[in-house]
């Protein structure tokens, strides 16, 4: 019950918890800044959440629309930023990089992957989302598993290879004919932003 007094009228009416919590997660505020595992960065600003991970590179299992069989390829280090606000979807944006960011000011490059826009959003289809507990953790690993476990279609092909800029499957299908156990990160293309101007911190 919340109780307003006003001179000698006190006027009492029920609230919901829920709004109280909210109106207090308003005014919480907290950045970790970079840390040293592969949860790179969590960041708190109101009902705002931000969680930055990284994810080396090694061999993936990815399955293109079509196929039963996934193609075991190398994929450089990635990183994918999450942010979740009130009870709204959560936005996604994937990027490449070349090494372990050691600061904020790392170069970002496009995620060689079907399904993401030159933003770094992700097309997700009808790939499940990942349920509203995960949501509130600090944690992408259910987050890794939904977008590197699902089919991959033909949106958002292009603009992500020097040798295969109309179709990235043609060079993933060409890495896994070669047996490479490395991806070629000179073949990355620049997005011309680094984290810290993907999550606001510059410009």
């Amino acid at each position: 019950m919340l109780r307003k007094q006003e001179g000698e009228l006190a006027t009492e009416y029920p609230v919901d918890p829920a709004q109280i919590a909210l109106a207090l997660a308003a005014k919480v505020t907290f950045d970790t800044g970079l840390l040293t595992g592969n949860t790179l960065l969590v960041r708190q600003d109101g009902v705002k959440r931000t969680v930055v991970d990284y994810r080396p590179p090694h061999k993936t299992g990815l399955f293109l629309d079509g196929s039963e069989t996934a193609l075991r390829v190398p994929l450089p280090g990635l990183i994918l930023i999450r942010v979740t606000t009130d009870d709204k979807a959560p936005q996604y944006g994937v990027f490449a990089v070349k090494r372990r960011p050691e600061n904020l000011d790392i170069p970002l490059f496009h995620a060689p992957i079907p399904n993401v826009f030159s933003s770094g959003s992700i097309c997700w289809g009808t790939v499940p989302r990942v349920e509203d507990a995960a949501l509130r953790g600090s944690s992408l690993a259910n987050d890794w598993m939904m977008l590197l476990g699902s089919a991959f279609g033909d949106h958002a092909v292009g603009g992500k290879s020097k040798r295969q800029p109309q179709d990235i499957r043609k060079l993933l299908i060409e890495l896994e004919g070669k047996k490479a156990t490395r991806y070629p990160t000179g073949d990355l293309l620049p997005v011309k932003k680094s984290l810290a101007q993907v999550l606001g911190d510059a410009q």
